[in-house]
């Protein structure tokens, strides 16, 4: 079967509605007619998964693209780069290049969209990752314009991610902070585990290893991630051992 027959039969058997599901629905829907004649598609938690991640990566490119009016060269081969990174395609390369069409004229902001996907993607690494990739999209022309700092500022709610993750890619790409904006990447590291400084070493240390099995290439593949997500969890792990060893040092482990 190809792989829009297990998208359609993901979308279908997923539970996932709102402003992604409508998307996914439009894109497929313009797309399928003579693609899966005959074809009984069935779902499977690795194509929704993958389904949903492509479908919000590739709108929200699309909306922070146009963020300053305008898309660049710059950032179409940027956008290009990704889906080619992604390992895409085919028909995934094809679909993800009309998800991306069809979100950058729509009347939804990059924030519905965002909205949209932490509904629908519970794990945080995940909507964490995505939002690296956004960043890399705004500064790819060497140039962060007040509206894509706007949007790396404010798209952390709707993501529900860290918003100290601003400061951090901020000072890690030496992009200076509005005047009386703290850019220091100096996130508390029991906060950075999801953990408490109440806790007990052996609670710290069981917070840090589901944090790395969360971050696990193996269990990020077998969700069915794009080896892209994959190797940019990486540096979310990076973040993750770095809060570890700070804490390790405090207290003398």
């Amino acid at each position: 079967m190809s792989w829009i027959g297990y998208a359609i039969g993901a979308f279908l058997g997923s539970s996932r509605g709102g402003l992604l599901g409508g998307i996914v629905g439009a894109v497929l829907g313009n797309w399928v007619e003579g693609k899966i004649r005959g074809e009984q598609a069935k779902p499977v938690r690795g194509q929704q998964e993958e389904l949903f991640v492509l479908t919000a990566l590739s709108a929200m490119l699309s909306k922070m693209a146009k963020a300053d009016g305008r898309i660049s060269l710059d950032e179409v081969r940027y956008c290009e780069n990704v889906f080619t990174r992604l390992g895409l395609a085919g028909e995934k390369r094809e679909y993800c290049i009309r998800a991306f069409q069809k979100a950058k004229n729509d009347g939804h902001s990059i924030y519905d969209y965002a909205a949209s996907f932490a509904a629908a993607q519970p794990d945080v690494n995940i909507r964490t990752v995505v939002y690296d990739i956004l960043w890399d999209l705004a500064c790819v022309d060497g140039h962060l314009s007040p509206e894509e700092r706007s949007i790396l500022v404010n798209i952390v709610r709707p993501l529900q991610i860290d918003p100290r993750l601003f400061a951090w890619h901020g000072a890690k790409r030496g992009v200076a902070g509005n005047p009386g904006e703290r850019m220091e990447a100096d996130a508390d590291p029991y906060e950075t585990l999801g953990a408490k400084r109440s806790m007990s070493n052996a609670e710290l240390k069981s917070a840090y290893r589901e944090k790395a099995k969360q971050l696990h290439p193996d269990m990020l593949r077998a969700r069915g991630l794009p080896e892209e997500l994959v190797s940019r969890a990486n540096e979310q792990m990076s973040r993750i051992n770095a809060a570890w060893n700070s804490i390790k040092r405090e207290r003398g482990l």
